[in-house]
This record gives structure tokens, C-alpha cells and sequence, in this order.
């Protein structure tokens, strides 16, 4: 139970973690006007035009969101800590696989962006661990 609790909670932070990165992409590259989000050739220009500081935003969202539900769903879940650690990162690693699939990107974007979920969350593990445990 607790470790359901735990990667709830966990996916819930993340979320919101996600959503923070992204509000962070629109203050520093607004949509231009008329935007759809859902075509895919105007989402591929926004992400074209982009600046390098707003591609950066993209790249640690994913890291910054496994550390930030990584380490409450470890701490929660007391008996299953790594388990419940990772599976809030590896999601968000084929979050970002399939986020470079659908829209054109630099490389080095999703490349940075696929490494950084996992260790970040085993980071959050770690974190997680009381001191008297270690």
C-alpha cells in the first residue's frame, strides 16, 4: 500500500514538475499567435525557432521532474524505495523517446534528455535513504 501511495504521489510531483518546465518554455519562447498544438508540423517550427535556453528547458525537464517525484515516492514507500524510484524515471525516459519521435528536435536534445531521467531518480533514491539505514 505504501508503495502505491508512494509512486502516486511520486507521479503527481513529476507532473507538476513537467508542467513547471513547460510554463518556464513559454516565458522564455511564447507561442506565436494562432498556434495548434496538436499539428505537428506548427509544433516542429515552435521547436525549430527555439533558442538554445528554451531547448535546455526541454532537455532537464525530464531529469528535474524524475528527481523531484523520484525522492517522495522512495521516501514513502519504505520497503520497495529503488522500485518505486525508478518507476517514476523510466517512464519519463520513454516520455522523452517518444516526444523526439513524434516531433524533429536537435540531437542533442532527447540525447541529454534520455540520459538524465534515470540517474536523477536512483539520485532521488538515494535521497530518499534516512541516514541511520545507510
Amino acid at each position: 500500500m505504501r508503495t502505491t501511495l508512494g509512486i502516486l504521489i511520486g507521479i503527481l510531483l513529476a507532473a507538476g514538475a513537467l508542467a513547471g518546465c513547460g510554463y518556464l518554455l513559454m516565458q522564455l519562447h511564447p507561442l506565436p499567435a494562432g498556434f495548434q498544438p496538436l499539428s505537428l508540423r506548427q509544433l516542429s517550427d515552435y521547436v525549430e525557432s527555439a533558442p538554445r535556453g528554451a531547448l535546455a528547458v526541454i532537455c532537464v525537464a525530464a531529469g528535474v521532474a524524475a528527481l523531484i517525484g523520484a525522492w517522495p515516492a522512495a521516501r514513502i514507500a519504505r520497503g520497495h524505495r529503488g522500485g518505486a524510484a525508478l518507476t517514476i524515471g523510466a517512464p519519463l525516459t520513454v516520455l522523452v523517446i517518444v516526444g523526439a519521435t513524434l516531433v524533429p528536435q536537435p540531437e542533442w536534445v532527447p540525447v541529454l534528455g534520455m540520459l538524465l531521467p534515470i540517474p536523477l531518480a536512483v539520485a532521488g533514491w538515494r535521497m530518499a535513504i534516512p541516514r541511520a539505514e545507510v
